[in-house]
């Protein structure tokens, strides 16, 4: 019969702000709500991608946008890197740098 290759949920490490944070992050899960999950004070708004408000810049790493990020970031954010957390799968473990609430 058919062997149906099953695939693997694999986990990725994030490190934000230059290990200010180091988190997990499930298969599946964006990276803002593995963040506010593990206690990181991460600006949101909306959760959904539409106000910008959870955006950070990745410095390494590979990343899966759920979303088109040009319908919300413009071209120079776009060209410096930044996505949006509410809207990012992670492909490998990630850099990133975001401005944290006080």
């Amino acid at each position: 019969m058919f062997k149906f290759l099953k695939k693997k949920n694999k986990n990725f490490k994030a490190i934000i702000n230059s290990s200010m944070y180091k988190i997990d992050v499930k298969s599946g899960q964006n990276l803002l709500s593995a963040a506010l999950l593990q206690g990181i004070p991460w600006p949101h708004k909306c959760r959904v991608g539409s106000c910008g408000t959870c955006k950070c810049i990745v410095l390494k790493g590979t990343i899966k946008p759920e979303i088109d990020f040009a319908n919300v970031l413009n071209a120079e954010q776009l060209k410096s890197g930044y996505v949006l957390a509410c809207k990012t799968a992670l492909k490998s473990d990630i850099a990133v740098i975001v401005k944290i609430i006080k």
